[in-house]
């Protein structure tokens, strides 16, 4: 039994050392920025609820992970928004541009385009 405990201790410990630690650069404005090639960029589309959320990258980097944000206020969901977060990955050094396209529920309604460029050293 004292056997087990400390194995499950030692577990626990390695566990928690192994976990990986990471920058995210979350870009504030419109102005071009750069990154390491080691950095993950999150760049988050804003809509009225059910807008359609998309994004396009141009360079060398790749949508690795892509989240639907649901908000709370005191427990309770915030009803009438839509929000979805891209984390971007560099793939290579390079300028990289990214497309986030916000297009409305409604018919006939104006997507709304956002172009977001960096550079990766």
């Amino acid at each position: 039994m004292r056997n087990l405990l400390l194995a499950l201790a030692l577990v626990g410990v390695c566990g928690q050392a192994l976990a990986d630690e990471r920058t995210v650069v979350v870009p504030k404005g419109d102005k071009s920025f750069s990154v390491e090639k080691s950095d993950i960029v999150r760049l988050t589309g804003k809509g009225i609820a059910g807008s359609t959320i998309e994004m396009k990258v141009d360079g060398p980097a790749k949508v690795e992970t892509t989240s639907t944000i649901r908000e709370l206020i005191n427990g309770r969901p915030l009803i009438g928004n839509q929000i979805k977060e891209f984390d971007l990955k560099p793939t290579d050094q390079g300028k990289v541009t990214a497309t986030i396209t916000v297009t409305p529920p409604q018919p006939g309604a104006t997507p709304k385009v956002t172009k977001i460029e960096f550079e990766v050293k």
